[in-house]
Order: C-alpha cells, then structure tokens, then sequence
C-alpha cells in the first residue's frame, strides 16, 4: 500500500491484512454452522459420536473431491428434500473410520433387489393352489408388501414419483 508521499504505508497495509482477517473470519463462522449441521445429521443418523461424524463428513468431501462446506451444504440440502437418513445414505460410503471409501454402488441395486422379491412373492401366491384362505391371504399381504417395497425403492433413486398414481 502506496501512501500520499509514494512510500508504502505500514498502516494501511495493516488494516489491509486486518480486513481480510475478518472477512475470512466471517466466512469461518458461516461454514462452521453448516458442517456442524452436517455433522450432526451423519452423527445421529449413523450413531456415531460428534468426532466420528466429522470424520466421515471430512472422508465423503475427500471422496467425492469436494470442499468440506459445499458437501455439508449439499448433504444438509438433501436431508431437507429426502429426510435425514436418505440423505446419508445416498453418498454410498462406510461408516467405520477405518474401512475404505468405495465406490458409490449403482442405485438400481436396491430396486433390483425389490423387484426380485416381488417376483418371489408373485410366484409363490400363484403356486398355491387348494391353499387355506389363511395361507392365500398371508401370500396376498406378502405380494402387497413386496409391491410397496419396491416402489419404495424407485422413489429413492428417483425413478418414481412418491406422489401415489390415481
């Protein structure tokens, strides 16, 4: 900083520096609330303590190669939209410190999963021929259950409304 005489000015370089000082001050404690926002919804979802929850914060924003405030942002965002315990589940990673990161499995896994059981539960209620009313309504209930499941599990990976069809 250049004072009225063309020498530099140890002043204003001071309150130069102290400006910026406050203003990434500023910052810090804007960020500091929504990673510990952030670290509360993995802490309480996972149970795990405070210092776990951080942990895994810190290891998904290494992971997906994101800063640590936009992937708080990002998780606190979801939790509003999806519920607490989606939003932690859908950034796919381990909750012990010392498992690796892995890869984030498809999200048709699941459904696959679902759709198979209701294939199950189909098969099973038209084998049953002669059955008691007891045994055909106990495969109806399983057949209904399976049917909820999986659309359950489209709606989470969003490729169903969880608006119900009329």
């Amino acid at each position: 900083m250049v004072g009225d005489n063309g020498q530099v000015d140890p002043l204003r370089v001071r309150i130069a520096g102290l400006e910026a000082e406050v203003a990434g001050l500023r910052k810090a404690l804007q960020t500091r609330t929504v990673i510990g926002q952030a670290t509360g919804l993995i802490a309480a979802v996972q149970g795990l303590t405070p210092q776990q929850g951080f942990q895994l914060l810190v290891r998904m924003s290494q992971h997906h190669n994101v800063k640590l405030h936009s992937i708080a942002v990002k998780l606190v965002d979801l939790a509003g939209e999806l519920g607490p315990r989606q939003a932690v589940r859908s950034v796919h990673l381990p909750v012990e410190p010392h498992e690796r990161a892995e890869e984030p499995q498809w999200p048709g896994v699941d459904v696959v999963e679902a759709a198979r059981q209701l294939v199950a539960a189909h098969e099973a209620a038209h084998r049953v021929d002669g059955a008691s009313a007891d045994v055909r309504r106990q495969l109806a209930d399983e057949l209904t259950l399976a049917g909820q499941l999986l659309a359950e599990r489209l709606a989470d990976v969003g490729w169903l409304d969880d608006e119900p069809v009329a």
